[in-house]
Order: C-alpha cells, then structure tokens, then sequence
C-alpha cells in the first residue's frame, strides 16, 4: 500500500472518530464510532505488512489522532478575546502531545504484527486499548476526556457502564470494528466471513441488551419516596471578571437565589457552581462575609452547596512538599484549594470537599510535590493558580431539622472525567452525586455539552442522580440512567429548581471498579512479553505465530 493511501486511510479513521464523538455537536451519529478505525485497520493489518519500519507507522497514526483530538477538543485554547495567553499556549500544546498517547496502542499493535498472526493481533486490540485508555486516567498528569467510550452516551448500549465502565464500553467499540474490518478483510481474500471474532461481537450485542434491561430496572426502582428538591443557580459571570470583585460575586449568588424564593420554594438544598465565593472566606480576614453569609442561610429553609476558595494552614513538618510559606510565620506553610462545602442551616458545623484531581498545568504542576522547585513556572495569571491536592473523596451530607436527607458526593469540574472520584464518593456513602463546574472559560465551544455529557456516564455507571451546576451551563438534572430530567439554557443568568431522588443501588462497577481493563492490561503485557521472546513465541500454535516475510521485523 502507498504511503499516500496509507496516511489517507488514518486521516479518514481520525475525522470519522472526531464526528462521532461530537455527535452532540455535529449532525452525524454515534454509531459511526463504531466503524471509525476500520479505516485504519486497513492501513495497517493486512497480509503481508506493506509498510516498512517504524517511521511508517508513526506518521499516519498520528495524523489520525491529531485529527481526533482536533475535532473534539480544539477548544481547550479557549479563542475568547480575553483569553489568557497562557491558556491559548497550553491548548495548543496538548493538541501536539495528546495524540502521541492516544495512538500508542495502535503502535504497540502494528508492532506485535510483526511477530503475531493478524487475527491474533486483531484480537489483542480491543484489550490495548481499553488497557492505555485506563492506564492514561491513573496519573496527575492524565486527560482521559477523549475516552472513546463516552461517544455511546445516547446508545442503548452505554446502559452496560454499570458493570464494566467507559473503559469496557472503549473494548466494546474496538471489538465492533476489529468485526467489521475482520468481515471485510476475509472477503477480500476470499474466505468465509464468519470467525471467531463474530463471538465477541455477540457478546457486545448480549451486553447491549442487557444494558437495555438495566436501564428499565433502573426506572422501575427510581422510588418517589425521600425525593428532595434541589435548586442551580447559573450566574453566568465572566470568568475572568469575577476574580477582580469576589465579595460582588457572592451578592450576585444571593440575589439569583432570593428572586427564586420570592416566586416559589426553593427547596432543601441550593448549589452554587464551582468557586462561587472565588475567595477565602472562611478566613478570619474575610469574617464579616462569611457570618452574613451563615446569617442568611440560618434564616433559610434550605442547605447551601457552593464552590469557594479554602486554605489549610500546616506546621513546616506536616506540609506536602508544594506548599507555599507564609511570609507572616517562617514556621508555618499553606495550600489554596479549590472546594466545596454545605452550609446547613442551624448547624455550625462545616462538612468541605477539596479537589483531588487538578487540571494538568492550569491548576497545578502535575507530581508537585515531586517537583515543587518548579511549580511557579507553571503559574496561570487568571486567579488562584497552583491550587492544593486534596486527599479525601467523602459525601457532604444535607441536613433539614437535624436528620441527614441526603449525602452529595461533590464533584468539581474536570474530577468528573475520572471515574474513580464518582465511585469511591458512592462507596463513602453518597447517594446523589453533585457535579460543580465553570465552563464559562469556554463559551461558545461544545466543550461543556461534552463535559454534561461525561457526567451523564457517571450517573450511569453508579446509578446516582445527579446535579450539575455550571457557571454558564451546561446546567441541570441528570437522573440515574443518564439522561436529562431537567436543563438550564446556556447562558443565561437564571435558576430552577427540580426533584432528586436519591440512589442506594451498589452497581457491579461501584463495587468492583474497572476489572475489565485490569484484566486487559495484564492480558496486553503478557502478549508483549510472549512476542519479545523467541522461546515462549515457538510454543503458541502455528495459527497464532506470524509466518516468516521478507519484511518481517523484532517487535
């Protein structure tokens, strides 16, 4: 196959997939997601390899990739007349470098077919994929938003996350178009078109179905009983205004709130997006704010769930190594956090939920405290930068005349990509989960509708409602299968109230977690252990070992 052919083919896998990820955005559909690298795979799996080398195989698949990432995520540079430059740099620079991670299973597989028969190969690649998308979302210096598995979203299909996640549902997808390619390849080459691989796409039509069956009993058990109403509050405030005139900021928040009670009741509990109080206020600098603040909600008949800024304070030996001095007292150090707290009416105690999972680079230099001596060249000029890890993953409970109603696990803003928050806040407890966000850095864009939409795959996976309160939306209701109860209009500045009922279903995933691309990884290692030895190689079948070309190569 030409060169030209080749990269043509990649090019085509690359806008294929980028379409149907951005199914929400563009008019194509989901499905095609489940062909996109069908393309691909005939660029590259086919008897005799017709590419030689490494440099080959480089090219095209990052081609494809960076074509993907380009469609779906091109807006994480922001293109706002106020945007920092800082952020247009960093956008573009994950442009450039996502793509060489996003095609390394793909590498790794042209690799192994240097060695494996090309149906073994094919084989092995559903288990590559999915194994380097989870493996991708392990680290602070992690971005799984492109997790091919949310492009099912709206599909019957995406019902099965409740057992085996985004991550199985990425196998799911690859297995489907390792079938079609597989179907397509045989007939090329005049045989039968059915194989061994059609099982697995049996087993993804089983999975379909009972994700349809899932979802029904989902419905069936979605009780009216010990339903509470909750009330977003969407401000849509620039987001590189309200860090001049915080203090404003909050009186906006109560303002959109008290217009709301004088129309109807509010609820039991009010949520305000991610830093709504954009500073300290519950330092002893900021008293007079925070008691006027705890005075309003103590007069109220409901709770307050807001984002704000928060600050611990650590003696020199108790401090993570990225935290910061304080000019006052040689002997202490602190971290700003980005937060979430529940305000109850009447009770002076505070239950605060700090971020544990920062965006790379803006938040934070990923493995600060490995490398805090650089962590001011990393410094965003809009805000707090450098924000502080936090270590806990606890619910923060809803209390109404002293009996706990419900137990929101607080998600805030890019922790909704990373499964692992939404599991281990339910496995604490939680029996709705919140998420908080500002989206407004990139409005105009159709990255917060795929930011909703990830979220809606958390409802799915732990069975939880969920709130979703955004500064500038997407904000509404999600409901335990995933779909949409209730949406705010985009930009605008306005409030509404809907009924939650909360979940006490443990999902097969929330128990067991991401056993599927677990087990994928191990499977992927022991395939390049057995093709990087020659002894363990000679004893697979005949079928599986590649036959000797006049190209052939080590892995």
């Amino acid at each position: 196959m030409s060169t030209r052919r080749t990269y043509i083919l990649a090019a085509i896998s690359g806008i294929l997939a980028g379409a149907a990820y951005c199914h929400a955005t563009f008019p194509t559909p989901s499905e095609l997601m489940l062909v996109a690298f069908v393309p691909l795979m005939f660029a590259f799996f086919q008897e005799p390899n017709s590419y030689d080398g490494r440099r080959a195989v480089v090219g095209p698949l990052y081609v494809c990739f960076f074509l993907f990432h380009g469609i779906c995520n091109w807006w994480i540079s922001s293109w706002q007349d106020k945007t920092d430059p800082y952020l247009l740099v960093s956008g573009l620079a994950v442009w450039l470098a996502h793509p060489l991670l996003l095609m390394l299973p793909w590498y790794i597989a042209t690799r192994l077919s240097r060695r494996l028969s090309i149906p073994s190969v094919l084989v092995l690649l559903p288990f590559l994929v999915s194994s380097a998308e989870w493996i991708h979302g392990q680290t602070d210096f992690s971005y799984p938003w492109l997790t091919l598995g949310y492009s099912l979203i709206d599909l019957p299909a995406a019902q099965v996350a409740e057992m085996i996640g985004v991550y199985g549902l990425t196998f799911m997808i690859v297995l489907v178009n390792v079938f079609f390619y597989e179907a397509l390849r045989r007939r090329q080459l005049g045989r039968p078109w059915i194989s061994p691989v059609v099982i697995g796409v049996g087993v993804c039509a089983v999975l379909t179905l009972a994700g349809m069956h899932l979802e029904s009993v989902s419905r069936a058990n979605a009780s009216v009983q010990g339903r509470i109403m909750a009330t977003v509050v969407q401000p849509n405030i620039d987001p590189w205004d309200k860090w001049s005139a915080p203090s404003e900021q909050l009186e906006i928040h109560r303002r959109i709130t008290d217009s709301l009670r004088g129309e109807s009741t509010v609820g039991d509990v009010v949520v305000w997006s991610e830093t709504a109080i954009p500073f300290v206020i519950r330092n002893y600098r900021n008293v007079y704010d925070w008691m006027r603040l705890k005075a309003w909600v103590d007069t109220s008949s409901f709770s307050l769930l807001t984002g704000f800024a928060d600050m611990m304070v650590y003696p020199q030996g108790d401090a993570p190594a990225s935290a910061r001095s304080l000019a006052i007292d040689p002997r202490m150090k602190y971290d700003h956090f980005n937060a979430a707290m529940v305000v109850n009416p009447g009770d002076p105690s505070v239950s605060v939920h700090r971020k544990t999972m920062l965006t790379p680079f803006a938040e934070r230099l990923p493995f600060a405290d490995q490398l805090s001596f650089a962590m001011k060249w990393f410094e965003w000029g809009v805000g707090i930068s450098a924000w502080g890890k936090g270590r806990a993953r606890l619910p923060l409970p809803v209390i109404s005349n002293g009996d706990t109603i419900a137990r929101i696990g607080t998600i805030i803003c890019i922790e909704s990509i990373y499964p692992d928050v939404a599991r281990d806040m339910v496995n604490n407890g939680a029996d709705v989960l919140a998420v908080i966000t500002n989206d407004a850095w990139y409005n105009g864009t159709w990255g917060p509708r795929q930011h909703f939409d990830i979220a809606r795959m958390r409802a799915i996976e732990m069975r939880r409602p969920i709130i979703r309160c955004a500064n500038s939306g997407v904000s509404g209701f999600i409901d335990a299968t995933g779909q949409t109860s209730m949406e705010l209009p985009e930009l605008q500045r306005m409030a509404a109230s809907g009924m939650v009922t909360p979940g006490n279903v443990s999902t097969f995933y929330a128990r067991f977690g991401d056993v599927l691309p677990i087990a994928a990884t191990l499977i992927s290692l022991l395939a390049l252990l057995v093709a990087r030895i020659p002894a363990l190689l000679r004893i697979l079948p005949p079928s599986i070992q590649r036959q000797p070309s006049h190209n052939s190569s080590e892995v």
